[in-house]
Parts: C-alpha cells; structure tokens; sequence
C-alpha cells in the first residue's frame, strides 16, 4: 500500500513537472513569434517610408588605389625612424634623442 501511494506521488511530481515544461517552451515560443511579427510589422513601415535619397549606382570606394610610391617612401621614413629609436635604446644620449633621420615624408 505504501510503495502504491510512493509511486502515484512520484507520477504526479513527475507529471506535474512535464507540464510545466511543456507550458515554459509554449510561452517561450510565443514570445519568438511576438518579436517575429513585431520585426516584420517594423520592416513593411520602415519600406513605406519615402525615399529622399536615392542610390541608382552602387557607391564607388573613398579612396583610389594607393600609390606604391608613397607607400614605400613611408616605409623608408618608418625604417630610419626605428633605426634612431634602437640607437638611442641602446645608447640613450641627448644628442641621439634629438637626431634627426635626414628623410622627410613628402607629396607628390
């Protein structure tokens, strides 16, 4: 009699708490489906919206091409620049603090 009335409190626990997680996904899903339709209801008026600016051509890059010129100009700028700084690493002095590298980054 006892281990009956064991088992029918553990199928009621048991059942009891199947159906609260089957009510938990339920609600869960609901909420998906609410923000679903909130961000499609927010789409269709964010289309209805009018236009002032119109794109008939996809926009073209900023910036052109970057010149190889330039680019290896900076380059030797930045490698006379570290050679300084490793110089006065090693040999900190007022005079290498100061020295200039003789190359000036210029444009065209």
């Amino acid at each position: 009699m006892l281990g009956v009335l064991i088992g029918a409190l553990f199928t009621f626990l048991f059942g009891g708490m199947m159906l609260m997680l089957f009510f938990g996904a339920r609600s869960i899903e609901e909420e998906f489906n609410e923000r679903q339709r909130e961000v499609s209801k927010v789409r269709a008026d964010a289309a209805r919206i009018p236009r002032f600016i119109v794109v008939s051509q996809p926009a073209r890059p900023r910036s052109g091409p970057l010149d190889e010129a330039v680019l290896r100009q900076v380059q030797q700028y930045l490698d006379a620049e570290q050679l300084l700084a490793d110089e006065f690493v090693l040999q900190p002095s007022m005079e290498s603090l100061y020295r200039d590298s003789g190359r000036r980054p210029t444009s065209h």
